[in-house]
């Protein structure tokens, strides 16, 4: 059998990459999704904290501001006061006082607390809800969001970090779980390979997940049918070997016993003309009579050569229908066997046999013809072809001649034959002992079905 295309694995590698390679992609980006998606809900939670955050601070702000602002109307030194009330922001996480003067430049401002570890600017414009400032008299309260967003910044830094790692954690776990998983797969591929060079006595090992089980044991069972394919197939071509031979040593035979001694006899007239052509007028009167035995021997040869022929290639069989093929067959043996009683019985519409199961009966009684006459020496051989109601046509062809077996010896390669012919269309054959003398050899093929298959 030939190989079959070496494709397996370049397509899947070439165009998509490998498994392992898809699923680590696919797990690699839903990690990244999902830590995009919680990143995302952490700065929008952390917008909402810092915005409560921030108007919660501004109103504390605004009273203490308002405090602060009654107390210097009250006081005999009101810039004093209102100078300890802007001091008292100082260190605020917040928010940021700013005493303005009456032209509204900055007097005095706070310094509010700085964090330590201040966040990336760009962080601070994501997170920053843009607060208004606020006016308590001449103080003017501005937001100062930057410790909250640190603090924000602190904890979606850390929680980033460890998702992060949990990730890596998690990507190992998963290469490591699909190669596994995965690894019998690479033994399927292999077995595939070999299969496609034509190795296959290869066999995948059954093992990994039940998905690769069933894989490995599909391509177990496949590899085997091809094996019984191959197998088959070579001893088909044996068989046909032999077959060939067995036809070529039966043609020799039948020249060597039909042709060659009318032609040794044809040589010896041949001579005899020409010796009596060379003697008197008186002997010369004999070369007609030897001319006559050579063209009797020539007609002969032809009828048998003609015969051969039929033999070989049966065309009425193929071209003009099985009954008129099967009535030749039984003439053909009636004129040699007139010893032999032969009856003949067809019951069929050659139209409703396809051309494979007109030339497979055909050779079937032409096998069976030929064994009983040579092996059982019959005094009568039946042939009856039918069609039956059921749509079955049947074949069969029974003599009472011997019916003692062949022991100890193989089947004859045109039973097999027969049989094979038969198990091409669906049918079977049985080869059976007559009713205490003989055999009987029945052919049955189903019509439905034949014409696809032939």
């Amino acid at each position: 059998m030939a190989p079959l295309p070496d494709f397996i694995g370049k397509t899947s590698r070439s165009v998509r990459g490998t498994l392992p390679g898809q699923v680590m992609a696919a797990a690699f980006a839903a990690l990244a999704a999902s830590l995009a998606v919680g990143a995302l809900a952490l700065v929008w939670d952390a917008r909402r904290s810092v915005d409560a955050e921030l108007a919660s601070a501004m109103a504390s702000a605004a009273q203490a501001a308002r405090t602060g602002l009654q107390d210097a109307q009250a006081s005999s030194a009101p810039d004093a006061v209102l100078s300890r009330a802007v001091r008292m922001f100082d260190g605020n996480r917040h928010v940021r006082a700013v005493w303005l003067d009456g032209s509204g430049a900055a007097r005095l401002a706070s310094r509010p607390d700085r964090p330590s570890d201040p966040p990336p600017a760009w962080f601070v414009r994501l997170i920053d809800p843009r607060a208004p400032t606020r006016l308590v008299g001449p103080v003017r309260l501005e937001p100062n969001p930057v410790n909250e967003i640190s603090e924000v910044w602190a904890g979606l830094r850390d929680a980033l970090l460890i998702v992060g790692l949990l990730s890596v954690l998690a990507m190992v776990l998963i290469r490591r779980t699909v190669r596994r998983a995965l690894a019998p797969l690479e033994a399927v591929s292999g077995v595939l390979a070999r299969v496609g060079a034509g190795d296959f006595e290869a066999r995948a090992p059954v093992a990994g997940v039940a998905e690769v089980e069933r894989l490995a044991t599909g391509v177990n069972a496949m590899a085997g049918q091809l094996d019984a394919i191959d197998r088959e197939n070579r001893r088909l071509h044996e068989q046909l070997a032999t077959v060939q031979e067995e036809e070529r040593a039966e043609i020799a035979r039948d020249l060597h016993d039909e042709i060659g001694p009318y032609l040794f006899a044809v040589n010896i007239d041949a001579a005899a003309v020409r010796d009596l052509a060379a003697q008197p007028a008186k002997a010369r009167a004999a070369i007609p009579a030897r001319v006559a035995l050579i063209e009797a021997a020539v007609a002969h040869m032809q009828t048998q050569v003609s015969d051969m022929l039929r033999r070989l290639r049966p065309l009425r069989a193929v071209e003009f229908g099985l009954s008129s093929a099967v009535e030749d067959l039984v003439a053909f043996w009636r004129a040699r066997r007139p010893d032999i009683a032969f009856e003949l019985s067809l019951d069929l519409d050659d139209a409703a046999l396809g051309l494979g199961l007109r030339e497979a009966f055909y050779r079937i009684a032409q096998e069976a013809l030929s064994n009983a006459v040579r092996h059982g020496a019959p005094s009568r051989i039946a042939l009856q072809v039918s069609v039956g109601a059921d749509q079955v046509a049947v074949l069969r062809v029974a003599d009472n001649g011997a019916a003692v077996a062949r022991t100890g010896q193989r089947p004859r390669f045109g039973l097999i034959g027969m049989r094979e012919r038969l198990a091409a269309l669906g049918g079977e054959l049985v080869v059976d002992p007559g009713a205490g003398q003989g055999w009987t050899v029945t052919a049955r093929a189903p019509l439905k079905g034949l014409e696809v298959a032939a």
